[in-house]
């Protein structure tokens, strides 16, 4: 198989003001994949100043869904885009930096200005092996900060998401145990700011900030076995345990990340598994504040975050994303080896969908084994979502306000879901049909117990359901314990809510 990813863009005085450039060669061009996906970055090739085609030289593998055309973008680097005060162009062949001084105060630079130029993308690599790991490394209390981009690094494709990533972040950790980044500070970091790859157990980061992030705060990747001569670290074994594994994720406050690389969370997995997520607040993101890339062994527990203000650059997503399009062996799920995860366990958080929120817990593309409850949601489209195969997804006792439908399935998806306990104020009349007509693929879904508000007081608006009325069709052995009430106030939900997440 080949990635696919644009090759060329055409830079003419219609779409660049200063078109054509004199020079080219220390430019670099971010797209967006279409849809807002993720990112894409070039180096610059060969360029035609009188067709305006610059071929790309070095680039277009920092996602992992192939696309042939990109979407808005923009280029930087360009002598000839120098034209503004605070920007800067670098030239390498001359090794000269050129800077517009804001000249607003009518006065010259200060003589002791300086010009930092950070090198170092590692600061602290905390390197052994699954048989002889480094243990009980501590950073505590310290702040850590300024380190270049990494976007042109080297991507790899870690498991069947979407995302593509570099294997190294300002802090990386590779078979180690009982390492723990406590109080400490991360800020200004172009790249990942700490990066758990391979075997590791029980790495703690807590109490920390993470503010200003080039990518993705935190990154967890493992490596899997069984195709080596084709995919060395790859394949669909996971039983060797070179893994992160345990990994705690807690009491952290993350904010304004994703600076370069949009396809970026708070925290992101791939072939990990058993992380607890608890206890942390997330903001001002492009994308999605926790991403699971596939379902590996399973046995995650997301628990009292609170997530907002996500999705602020991207769609087709929600503050908490996954994929699970391929299968791999592990113990995890029941201590025989077996491609079926444990449960994954999402509690008691507190989820605020604004901006480009489908759902408010996204699990995309086949993904399985989810039990989702006690949870407040605000607004976002649906509630329960399934699509592409996905299955055993569990929704029970959570809260969703002021949302579209309660729930959405897509290509033959929802065999054995469930859908309970809940309590759904809904926009408008027609976000819950009782189980009526639902779609194929979702044999064995229970839907009952739950308390819907919407503006009518009625199901569908006219208090009917499958050409009956909804005390005819639950009289007829569906949805039982059901109920439909006009939209509580704002205080009532507030109150709701308390009373949802105070028990945790």
């Amino acid at each position: 198989t080949q990635h696919e990813s644009p090759s060329a863009v055409y830079i003419t005085p219609v779409n660049v003001m200063n078109a054509p450039y004199s020079d080219v060669s220390d430019a670099v061009v971010h797209s967006w994949r279409p849809s807002h996906w993720y990112t894409w970055m070039w180096t610059a090739g060969d360029y035609n100043k009188n067709t305006g085609e610059l071929k790309f030289a070095d680039g277009g593998f920092q996602g992992g869904e192939g696309e042939t055309t990109g979407a808005e973008w923009y280029i930087e680097n360009v002598m000839d885009e120098l034209d503004f005060p605070g920007e800067y162009f670098y030239n390498s062949s001359t090794e000269t930096l050129y800077y517009y001084y804001n000249t607003t105060t009518q006065t010259m630079p200060p003589s002791d200005t300086e010009f930092v130029a950070v090198r170092t993308k590692i600061l602290f690599n905390i390197t052994g092996t699954q048989a002889k790991p480094v243990m009980n490394i501590t950073f505590q209390g310290l702040e850590f900060r300024d380190t270049p981009y990494t976007y042109m690094d080297k991507h790899g494709l870690p498991s069947g998401g979407d995302w593509s990533l570099q294997r190294q972040g300002a802090i990386t950790f590779e078979g180690t145990e009982m390492c723990w980044i406590n109080e400490c500070y991360f800020t200004r970091l172009d790249g990942i700011g700490i990066f758990v790859s391979g075997y590791n157990r029980n790495t703690t980061i807590e109490n920390s900030e993470f503010h200003l992030i080039g990518d993705s705060a935190i990154a967890g990747w493992g490596y899997t076995s069984g195709i080596e001569d084709k995919l060395p670290g790859g394949g669909p074994d996971g039983r060797p345990g070179n893994q992160p594994r345990f990994t705690m994720i807690r009491n952290n406050l993350v904010h304004e990340l994703g600076i370069w690389e949009k396809q970026s969370s708070m925290w992101f997995q791939a072939t990990s598994a058993q992380s607890r997520i608890i206890n942390n607040v997330f903001f001002n993101g492009p994308r999605a504040a926790v991403n699971t890339n596939d379902g590996f062994g399973g046995d995650n527990h997301m628990v009292g975050n609170l997530l907002m203000n996500t999705c602020r650059e991207s769609g087709d997503h929600g503050p908490w994303n996954s994929w699970d399009r391929v299968p791999y062996i592990t113990k995890i799920g029941n201590g025989s080896s077996s491609i079926i995860p444990a449960f994954q366990q999402i509690h008691n958080n507190f989820i605020i969908g604004t901006y480009q929120t489908q759902e408010g817990i996204d699990t995309d593309d086949g993904s399985s084994y989810y039990n989702t409850h006690d949870n407040f949601f605000m607004y976002g489209d649906f509630g329960l979502k399934n699509d592409f195969g996905g299955h055993d997804n569990y929704h029970r006792n959570n809260l969703y306000a002021y949302i579209q439908d309660a729930w959405t399935f897509c290509c033959i998806s929802g065999a054995n879901d469930i859908f309970a306990n809940n309590s759904v104020v809904l926009r408008d009349d027609k976000g819950y049909s009782s189980n009526c007509n639902l779609p194929k693929g979702t044999t064995g879904m229970y839907v009952g117990e739950n308390t819907v508000y919407n503006p009518s007081g009625k199901i569908n608006g006219n208090g009917e359901v499958c050409g009956m009325t909804f005390a005819k069709w639950q009289a007829a052995g569906n949805d039982p314990g059901t109920t439909i009430n006009p939209l509580p106030t704002d205080q009532a939900i507030i109150t709701m809510a308390r009373k949802l997440l105070d028990n945790n």
